[in-house]
């Protein structure tokens, strides 16, 4: 079955959610004294980085506000050099990347969704 940019976008927020609830009320500290929250994240991150890889060319081109590259990046940089995983920059992607990501895949969604021909043809996403 394949999946479409709406399932890849639902992935991506669907992790961002999980990173949230992973990590309420913590801070850098606790989050370095968690080895299973800071597992789970970076499993997290590598799903957003790979749905990321997933998304239509033309998608991204017409969302250019979206850092895709980075996102696609940063999961690499975890599942290529995990020996070199940095966790406070971990933690610096929860604080200050994910809400950014988060809004501008809402405004993407809302923004393309419009763009249906019709009910009978596909959507972007």
């Amino acid at each position: 079955m394949l999946r479409g940019h709406r399932d890849r976008l639902g992935d991506i927020l669907s992790a961002i959610a999980d990173i949230r609830a992973d990590t309420k009320g913590m801070n850098l500290a606790s989050f370095e004294r968690n080895p299973a929250v800071v597992r789970s994240v970076l499993y997290s991150i590598g799903v957003i980085g790979e749905a990321v890889k997933a998304i239509d060319p033309d998608f991204k081109a017409a969302h250019p506000d979206i850092p895709w590259r980075a996102i696609a990046g940063i999961r690499d940089r975890i599942v290529h050099e995990y020996f070199r995983t940095n966790t406070r920059r971990i933690w610096d992607v929860v604080q200050d990347d994910l809400d950014p990501l988060e809004k501008a895949l809402q405004s993407a969604i809302g923004g393309t969704a419009s763009h249906c021909a019709d009910s009978t043809s596909q959507c972007i996403i």
